[in-house]
């Protein structure tokens, strides 16, 4: 027979002594007393983690019913108390959110969702979320996880993930030589990627190499832009970028999404924009903002429903990553759209605040000059002038100060596509800001000398003067025509210094350009040289002109006779003497005339 105390024990689980013989806590959080469940009084509960709630206590309740029962020490109970208060203590991601059915308006269709686990992101009336909305409304005890119930028969195979050992194509040292590169030329201009952090994560990868890891496009895509941008190339380059596009292309294009994901595209745009056509790199770039979506980086956490809490202790290196990516792959998109004259991706409400300003680099110029760039899609009743908008697009650009000499050429090229569009829609309001185009050109001009000098061979460095000998040429006046010869020397110049394909047929394509225009104006002038060389006739004055009008008498100034000249000069003394001689000599037939 079991003792008195072993009896207490099997029915409370804990000895005679102990104070936690009560399972239940005493006070119970709001969502668990209204829906009368059990709770076990944490911050937040089990309960409001499993379903969603949005757990909250009742003041001045929740922190003696611990200390009574024990739960927690008190320290750590003051802690979970006051982190609203503090600063430094962050809550966690989950303390965050609403229930998607019971937030204020959450029965709203868009209402959204996120899987952190998969990194998952879809609106709440998707067939991927709605079987799991649904448990949850039921307060089922087995909630549907987020998944694609049903999605296709699944009679093919998925593909897998290619195994690949990253150290046969870029070894340990090489990889640190261009990662060096790629974080002393691109990051500063364009904010992907911590340095510390990213060698950290390669560091372990290549310490094991097996199987296939999320971080391997990355570090291949870091490798090619390290080697694009190394006056020592890597002979593997272009195994690297071929690689990557196997991956990103053919099986990560059919997985879950993930931010490493929207990274890893960011680096195949910027990589394609700087050798390869503009649809490769528009395209890549689309893919980049869908991929963002796909993983809610444009939604703060705050503003979403997770189904799975992520670890608090790195909630804000988590946030500053989400920020960062969305920004950028977004800047991408919308210059390298504007520029090519195709759609950006837009979403109908962004929430993701802007990064903050990094001081050692220049990527929040590129996310506010994205910013600045109207889009090409008119709406009347919102834009009733859309050269208007453009203009004023181009003087926001113009007093945009630039801290690098790409940020001066990506000003430049945004400069040239504003009055693009400005010169087809309007050749007056074209003509009023031509003098604004030549002071960015001008500027554009010396950043590409410097650029070039350095070999650093950012794509700009060759389509900035390009650009500018065409809207030299368009502006088409005797100033404008005189900084073609400046932009033609530096063609020539890039030219020597990198003789590809694709530099001289820009050079020869600038030079045909010249060619016509000046065909043009000796064609127009020998127009004018054609009209007869008639001698014109005598235009007879016609009635009331000046040239009627007899000619005045020949008054010598000099001769001696008295002239006042303060009355001459100083119309208030003539009425004074006026005034005074009518005053002093009465006329009757002048006061007959006005009746005095």
């Amino acid at each position: 027979m079991p003792s008195d105390s072993e009896h207490k024990r099997s029915r409370s689980g804990t000895p005679e002594g102990d104070h936690q013989g009560r399972q239940r806590s005493r006070a119970a959080c709001a969502p668990c007393r209204q829906r009368k469940r059990k709770c076990d009084g944490k911050m937040p509960c089990g309960t409001c983690v499993r379903y969603e709630y949005q757990c909250e206590y009742a003041p001045g309740k929740r922190q003696s019913t611990h200390h009574m029962n024990g739960d927690n020490p008190p320290e750590l109970v003051h802690q979970q108390q006051s982190w609203p208060e503090t600063h430094d203590v962050k809550p966690s991601v989950i303390q965050l959110q609403a229930h998607p059915l019971t937030a204020p308006g959450a029965r709203f269709h868009h209402r959204s969702i996120l899987d952190p686990v998969k990194t998952r992101f879809v609106r709440a009336n998707s067939a991927i979320a709605f079987p799991r909305i649904l448990g949850m409304d039921m307060e089922s005890e087995t909630i549907p996880r987020l998944h694609s119930f049903g999605w296709c028969m699944g009679i093919r195979p998925e593909e897998q993930d290619p195994i690949i050992d990253i150290s046969t194509i870029v070894s340990w040292t090489d990889m640190q030589r261009l990662a060096a590169v790629y974080f002393a030329i691109v990051k500063p201009e364009l904010g992907l990627l911590e340095e510390a952090d990213f060698l950290e994560r390669a560091s372990a990868r290549y310490a094991d190499t097996n199987g296939f890891n999320e971080l391997d496009p990355i570090l291949l895509m870091v490798a090619a832009l390290g080697s694009f941008f190394s006056k020592n190339p890597h002979p593997k380059e272009a195994e690297c970028v071929r690689m990557t596009k196997t991956i990103m292309t053919w099986r990560r294009l059919s997985i879950n999404p993930s931010p490493n994901t929207t990274a890893t595209w960011i680096l195949i745009t910027i990589y394609m924009r700087c050798t390869g056509r503009p649809h490769g790199s528009w395209l890549a770039s689309s893919i980049a903002m869908h991929q963002a979506e796909a993983s809610g980086l444009h939604k703060e956490m705050q503003t979403i429903a997770v189904v799975y809490p992520a670890a608090s202790a790195a909630d804000h290196r988590l946030v500053k990553t989400r920020r960062k990516l969305f920004w950028i792959a977004r800047a991408l998109n919308i210059v390298f759209s504007f520029e090519y004259g195709r759609s950006r991706v837009n979403f109908d409400v962004i929430t993701t605040k802007k990064p903050a300003p990094d001081i050692n680099g220049h990527a929040h110029q590129f996310v506010e000059l994205a910013d600045l760039l109207p889009s090409d899609f008119v709406d009347r009743e919102r834009e009733p002038d859309p050269p208007a908008a453009l203009g004023n697009a181009l003087t926001r650009i113009e007093e945009m100060p630039t801290e690098s000499s790409f940020m001066t050429l990506l000003k430049a090229d945004l400069a040239f596509a504003i009055y693009r569009r400005l010169w087809l829609m309007s050749l007056t309001d074209a003509k009023d800001r031509a003098e604004t185009i030549l002071n960015i050109g001008r500027s554009a001009l010396e950043a590409s000398k410097t650029l070039l000098d350095s070999r650093t061979p950012w794509w700009n460095v060759l389509h900035v003067p390009f650009q500018f000998v065409n809207v030299a040429l368009a502006v088409s006046t005797p100033k404008s025509l005189n900084h073609i010869s400046e932009a033609m020397a530096l063609l020539q110049q890039i030219a020597e210094a990198y003789p590809t394909h694709m530099v001289r047929e820009a050079n020869n394509q600038a030079i045909a350009m010249v060619r016509m225009s000046r065909s043009r104006k000796e064609k127009e002038l020998e127009a004018l040289q054609a009209l007869p060389d008639a001698p014109p006739f005598e235009n007879p004055p016609s009635i009331g002109s000046t040239s009627g009008m007899t000619d005045a008498p020949n008054v010598d100034w000099n001769m001696d006779m008295p002239f006042e000249w303060d009355m001459f000069l100083n119309p208030n003394l003539v009425m004074s003497a006026q005034q005074n001689q009518f005053a002093n000599v009465p006329d009757p037939a002048f006061n007959n005339t006005f009746g005095f």
